[in-house]
Parts: structure tokens; C-alpha cells; sequence
């Protein structure tokens, strides 16, 4: 009898166990209602990422029900879930009934949305999904009244496309993903194109010009691509600097390594800081890498390497971001460099770039006790959400250039500004230009005195000034990528030289202009501009874009800066010059 009972136990473990290994995983996965939870009373679940590793040893309950706890601003919810094969025809979709709070949700890591209240929600997570493994889905809450979270939360297949609505991203309330170093706040960016900024062309060219960058107020240079330029299917003379053919050295026409190190420590004991154009979405079309790692670069189906998207040019190939070597040969790029003792990079045509790269470049430097200055190409919000400082404002420049052109008046600036900030997530870093290596010369685009307007605008808004090499200079030359631009350097603007110089000073100290919030004012066609307060005080920012001398009322008794004759005449008028310009209290 024992043998048998012994024989019978055996066959129904045997029979459990076949059972539990054959029990198919569901398609779609199922989420539950019981969650991890964390109340997070000092707002550190961000700077802490929590939505990569959640904190275990903070649970504070195991559902979301009772979310009403006023103490604590934001709760965090986790749960794993187990995901099969996926169903490559179908479309997998996070859906939920009602969303009754601020929310921001992740997926294994990654940022999915940020969602206020609203009634049916559905996102594509195809994407996001990790076959055959556990995923962990990961939610912030934020307390507001009446608010109680997420309803009904879970992944179907197959939405109809009617419930699936595009929707406008709020940027402003989302969290920035890294605290910029305390410095940015008070930098004056120079754009320089080593190539053209000396008769010589080189990094000690540069390094003889320090003086007068340091005159102008500079205290960060950003160097367009410094590297071996593609010989195969250049483009002009010279080659185009963004065709980079080895990224580990110097063009040997600026210079090499030794004569790079001695121009980066002159900048440095000046207190200029060094940020280098990183052109990492594409390489020179004979880059070796195109031989001995073909894999590295963007392919069609038959094999054929690729140009970036949107590009018919030939002397580039667009590099495949799905290959983990080639991460890991770029993150090294930036190491090698850092080494050499840049402060930062500037990242060339970063939307083609997927935004999770950022991501993790940016918890590379966190995990190794670095800050570098990442300052993004493009305007994209996401950037900021993914781990650079600053990012291109094109919209203001825009706005100049429509104002030049009779599409907009003055009452734009102040207009593009405030929806600048709505546009982008809060304590944004935008970098502003009246010109840069992709526009035309600002006096040609803009005219002098217009030129001057933008200047007086790029220093007195939110964000991050910039002057383009040569910018300073009496009707400069366009500059070609291409080729060696011939420029007078001793032909100096004054106007404009001392404007700058002046702005700079200004600028980095009065802290209502580096840490001030901006507001509308009541603007005109003519008198455009905004105001800015910190603390208790308020300064208006005003400039008359007309050819007349033009009056404009507000409760202001002092000038602060100005053009020489524009300001406050008498208590609450303020008299602007023809294409006059002042700061008023």
C-alpha cells in the first residue's frame, strides 16, 4: 500500500506540475487592482528615479483606494505583470475609463504620458512591451481636490482608431528629468566655427581671439564639429564639418589634440566654459565604420546604408540607433571627450535620435558623478524630458524674423515668450539667437537697429542668450560650411560689439533677468515686450519696433537700462526712441 500511495503522490505532482508549466501566459496581459504604493510627502520620487527603481522598503499600502491623503502631494503605484508572445499584427493599447488626477505613467522604465483628468484614455504601447517576461508599469499621482487617480486601467489589442485621439502634450507640468548645474542660469553662449573664426583656421586662432570673447561677457563657446571631415562625395572644397570621419581626434587642418588642450585651458582660466558639437545621428559616408561595422548604420531591405531621414545627401550615412554596440561606442565618444576636458555637447539633429538613447547618456554621466552641459539641436519639449539642459528656440527667432518681414508686429515677442514657456515643461532652459550657422546674417535678415531689437530681447527673456561668430563684426560675411570664409576680424561693429559687451554685464547680474518669471504686458503694434519679477521687485522689458518716437503708460518711476535716450519721463510714462529700447521700474 505505501508503494502505491507513494506512486499515486508522485503521479499527481507530476500531473500539477505539467499543468502549471503548459498554463498558456494571456494575450493581452492582465493587469490587477492590487498595487505597490508609496506616498512621496518631500517630491523626491523623480530626482530619485523612482520609476526605474521603485523603493521597496516605502510601502504604504498594497491598493489605491483612499487616495485623499493631503499630506502627501504625489503617491507612486507599481505592479509587474507577466507578458507572452506578442501579437505582432496587433496594435497593444494602455486604456483606462477616467483619469482623476495628474498622473505620469512609465512602462518597464520608459515615459509613456503625462495625463490630466479626462474621461476615455488610450496610448500605444507596442513599443514599450517585453516579450516573454515580466514588465512593470510604474504611476505618479498628484493630489488635487476631488482627485482619486486612475480607473479601470488595462492593455486590450485592437482599439478601433475612433478612441484613439492625438492629443496636445502639457508640457509645463511635466518633470524635467536632470537639474541643470546651477551655472546655466547665468551663461552667454558663442557659437564658434573653428574654421572661420581666425585667419588660420585653428584651435590657436581661437585661442587669440579669448580676449575679446571675454570682453563681449562669453562664458561658454560652443565649437561646431571639430573632426576629420569625409573625403567621399564632399561636399565644396572643403567638406561639410557635420560629415565627421573618426570622432576620437581632431581635423588636422585646426590642429591636433596638444594645440586643442592649450586653446580649452586658456578658455578655462578665463572661466569660459567648452562645449563641442556631438554629430552622433550620422557619420561620413567613408567613416570606417561603414566597413567594418556596417550593422552601426540605418539599412533598407536590401542591404543598402542610408542617408538620415529627410536627406538625399551623399556624403553622409544615418547611424541605427537599434544597435546596442553602436550605444555603446557613442556613450564612449562622449567619455573620451570629457576626458580631453569639454564642459558639455551640443547634440547635432537630435530628433533623429530615439529619446531613450538620451535617457541613458545622461544616467551614464549621473552613475559616473558628471554634469555636462547637454544642449539639444532641436526645439523638441521631450529633450528636456530625457536629459539635456537647454534646447533650440527657434519660435523666437522666427518671431524676428516675421516681424522683419511685416507677417507680425512688436506685440509678438512678448506673446512668443509666454507660449514658450507653456510649450515646454517648467524651469525649461531655451536657448535664444538672433543667428546661427543655419540662418542668414542677422543684419542682412533683420537690418541693424532691428538686429539690436533682438539682441536687447534675447538677454532680457527667460533662458539661455547666444551670439554667432562674427555677429559682432560690421556686416559680416556668410559663412559656408563648405569652404574657408575670408572675414575681416578687426572690422568690429561698435554699436553692436559694446551692446552685446553691455547686455552681458547687465544680464548676469541682475538675477530678476536670470531667475525672474515672465509675464504678458498690455503691448501694442509698435511697443512690444514683457516683464519680469523676482522677489517683490518687477522690471518691464519694452522696445518700440517703429520709426517713430512712441509713449507707453505703466506704473514704473525709474530706468534701469537703456539705449541712451529711451526711459521714464515721469512717474508711469516711459518715452521709447525710434527703435528705442529701455528696462523700466
Amino acid at each position: 500500500m505505501k508503494n502505491i500511495y507513494n506512486l499515486l503522490t508522485l503521479f499527481v505532482l507530476v500531473f500539477l506540475t505539467a499543468a502549471c508549466a503548459q498554463q498558456p501566459i494571456v494575450d493581452p496581459p492582465i493587469l490587477s487592482n492590487k498595487w505597490a504604493t508609496v506616498y512621496d510627502t518631500d517630491a523626491e520620487g523623480i530626482s530619485q528615479a523612482w520609476f526605474k527603481e521603485f523603493p521597496s522598503g516605502k510601502f504604504s499600502g498594497s491598493t489605491w483606494d483612499d487616495w485623499q491623503i493631503k499630506n502627501a502631494r504625489y503617491r507612486w503605484h507599481k505592479q509587474s505583470f507577466k507578458v507572452g508572445k506578442l501579437d505582432s499584427t496587433a496594435s497593444y493599447l494602455l486604456t483606462c475609463n477616467t483619469i482623476a488626477s495628474t498622473s505620469l505613467i512609465w512602462l518597464n522604465g520608459d515615459f509613456l504620458d503625462q495625463v490630466d483628468f479626462t474621461d476615455t484614455y488610450a496610448i500605444k504601447i507596442c513599443n514599450y512591451l517585453h516579450e516573454n517576461t515580466y514588465n512593470e508599469i510604474i504611476i505618479r499621482n498628484e493630489y488635487k481636490e476631488d482627485s482619486f487617480g486612475i480607473l479601470d486601467l488595462k492593455i486590450i489589442k485592437a482599439l478601433p482608431d475612433t478612441l484613439i485621439s492625438s492629443k496636445k502634450h502639457d508640457y509645463y507640468s511635466m518633470p524635467l528629468y536632470h537639474e541643470p548645474a546651477s551655472y546655466v542660469d547665468n551663461l552667454i553662449l558663442y557659437e564658434a566655427y573653428i574654421r572661420n573664426m581666425s585667419p588660420s583656421g585653428t584651435f590657436t586662432g581661437l585661442e587669440n581671439t579669448i580676449p575679446r570673447l571675454k570682453q563681449l561677457g562669453v562664458n561658454m563657446v560652443w565649437l561646431m564639429p571639430i573632426h576629420p571631415i569625409g573625403r567621399k562625395n564632399k561636399m565644396g572644397t572643403l567638406g561639410s564639418p557635420y560629415a565627421v570621419r573618426n570622432y576620437f581626434t581632431t581635423n588636422s587642418r585646426y590642429g591636433g589634440l596638444s594645440q586643442f588642450s592649450s586653446m580649452r585651458s586658456m578658455l578655462h582660466r578665463n572661466k569660459i566654459k567648452l562645449i563641442i558639437d556631438a554629430v552622433v545621428n550620422q557619420t561620413a559616408s567613408d567613416h570606417p565604420w561603414v566597413n567594418d561595422y556596417p550593422a552601426y548604420y540605418q539599412q533598407n531591405n536590401d542591404g543598402k546604408l542610408l542617408a538620415p531621414p529627410g536627406s538625399n545627401r551623399k556624403d553622409v550615412l544615418a547611424l541605427n540607433y537599434d544597435n546596442e554596440n553602436l550605444r555603446v561606442r557613442v556613450i564612449s565618444y562622449f567619455d573620451f571627450w570629457l576626458e580631453q576636458g569639454v564642459d558639455g555637447f551640443r547634440y547635432n539633429e537630435s530628433d533623429d535620435i530615439p529619446r531613450d538613447f538620451w535617457q541613458n547618456v545622461r544616467d551614464h554621466f549621473k552613475e559616473n558623478n558628471i554634469n555636462p552641459f547637454l544642449l539639444s539641436g532641436s526645439d523638441n519639449p521631450e529633450h528636456v524630458l530625457f536629459g539635456m539642459d537647454a534646447v533650440a528656440g527657434w519660435d523666437l527667432y522666427r518671431t524676428f524674423t516675421d516681424i522683419a518681414n511685416g507677417k507680425a508686429d512688436a506685440s509678438s515677442i512678448g506673446k512668443t515668450l509666454a507660449n514658450e514657456i507653456k510649450k515646454y515643461p517648467k524651469e525649461t532652459k531655451v536657448l535664444h539667437f538672433a543667428e546661427n550657422h543655419e540662418t542668414a546674417r542677422a543684419t542682412k535678415a533683420l537690418g541693424t537697429m532691428d538686429h539690436h531689437l533682438a539682441l536687447f530681447t534675447i538677454f532680457t527673456a527667460p533662458g539661455i542668450p547666444m551670439i554667432y561668430c562674427g555677429e559682432e563684426l560690421n556686416d559680416p560675411t556668410y559663412m559656408s560650411l563648405y569652404d574657408k570664409t575670408d572675414i575681416n576680424w578687426y572690422k568690429i561693429h561698435w554699436p553692436t560689439y559694446n551692446l552685446i559687451s553691455k547686455l552681458s554685464r547687465f544680464r548676469t547680474s541682475s538675477p530678476i533677468l536670470t531667475k525672474g518669471n515672465l509675464h504678458q504686458i498690455a503691448d501694442t503694434k509698435s511697443v512690444g515686450g514683457f516683464s519680469r519679477r523676482y522677489r517683490n521687485e518687477t522690471w518691464f522689458i519694452l522696445m518700440n519696433y517703429s520709426e517713430k518716437e512712441q509713449t507707453y503708460q505703466c506704473d514704473v518711476k525709474t530706468t534701469v537700462f537703456s539705449d541712451g535716450t529711451s526711459g521714464v519721463i515721469r512717474h508711469g510714462r516711459v518715452k521709447l526712441k525710434p527703435k528705442g529700447y529701455c528696462i523700466v521700474k
